[in-house]
């Protein structure tokens, strides 16, 4: 239980249901299978460091705010938790490089080789994470990094995209990095959502808060969710017919009434048990974001949004336990 508590495990299923949705995005299929598992276990290690690495770095704060938690309370050394935090690091650009590589290796000019692109992404990625745990945490540049941790995760699962290999229509939709426009789209609205979250969560569990950064951070997560309702008129290689095009967006703004009511909640009382319930809205959301993505990406086949959906199960269960700020 102290490593599931360190490892804020019930959050995780968010960082899958990221790289699920972005696979099925480029490739309209869960295949090859090797591939996303090796991207789906290159998330987890990300995902898991940087929770690991969060206490690491935070431990004398800890010490006084949250003696509790496992490090603080001596239940794990810090010195194990700091070799294995690195270690997931290690791990996940590893397992992202492997994708890569089985995905089609070094084989196409610059970003067109997968195992170059998965690279590159992993290790920002990574430089990301140390970035947010050790140096910048305490700043204004935190949540932006936070944002492009969850943005990067994206791009991540999208990663062996090979245009060839899925039709020429690709090619005329493609972007920075050999992928297409519709992935840094989606990447960017959900790195903004989390950027907006994270800036509402920074100071969560103080009593009197300034409410320009809360309204600052409402404005950004409304900004990604009108962001993920707009990416209809984004250029696709995937057909969206009209009648999904128009209630696409709506769909997108049922799922965020309980997200911006929990937000606008916490920006009047300003106190932390709203602002910390309205950081947990938009976590939890991210799945049911995700899935509804998958179903814009294949309507002809629910199962792929359902899969995506059921991991509200776990995180919603485990939260019950463990909790996952």
């Amino acid at each position: 239980m102290p490593w599931l508590r360190l490892l804020r495990i019930s959050a995780l299923p968010s960082a899958v249901s990221n790289i699920l949705m972005a696979f099925l995005l480029v490739h309209e299929s869960w295949k090859p299978t090797l591939d996303l598992v090796l991207l789906v276990l290159a998330s987890s290690s990300f995902y898991l460091a940087g929770m690991v690495l969060n206490d690491v770095f935070d431990f004398s704060i800890d010490l006084k705010q949250r003696p509790q938690r496992p490090l603080p309370s001596g239940q794990i050394s810090r010195s194990t938790a700091s070799k294995v935090g690195f270690g997931l690091l290690i791990a996940g650009v590893i397992f992202a490089c492997a994708a890569g590589w089985h995905g089609g290796g070094v084989r196409g000019i610059g970003f067109d080789s997968t195992l170059l692109r998965t690279g590159a992404i992993s290790i920002l990625l990574a430089i990301c994470i140390v970035l947010y745990d050790c140096v910048f945490k305490r700043t204004i540049v935190a949540p932006v990094l936070m944002g492009s941790c969850r943005a990067l995760n994206i791009l991540l699962g999208a990663s062996t995209f090979i245009p060839i290999a899925t039709g020429l229509e690709h090619y005329r939709t493609a972007g920075f990095l050999g992928l297409p426009i519709v992935v840094w789209w989606i990447a960017f609205a959900i790195g903004t959502l989390i950027t907006g979250a994270t800036l509402l969560g920074r100071k969560e569990a103080a009593e009197d808060q300034n409410r320009l950064p809360l309204i600052i951070s409402g404005l950004l997560i409304a900004s990604g969710l009108v962001g993920l309702a707009m990416v209809v008129y984004c250029p696709t290689s995937f057909a969206i017919s009209d009648q999904l095009e128009r209630v696409f967006p709506l769909f997108i703004g049922i799922i965020s009434l309980t997200i911006l009511r929990r937000i606008v909640e916490a920006m009047i009382v300003a106190k932390p048990r709203p602002i910390q319930a309205g950081v947990v809205s938009v976590l939890r959301s991210l799945i049911v974001l995700d899935a509804a993505i998958c179903y814009l990406t294949v309507p002809s086949q629910l199962g792929y949004a359902f899969s995506v959906l059921a991991l509200l199960i776990p995180t919603l269960l485990l939260s019950r336990y463990i909790a996952s700020t």
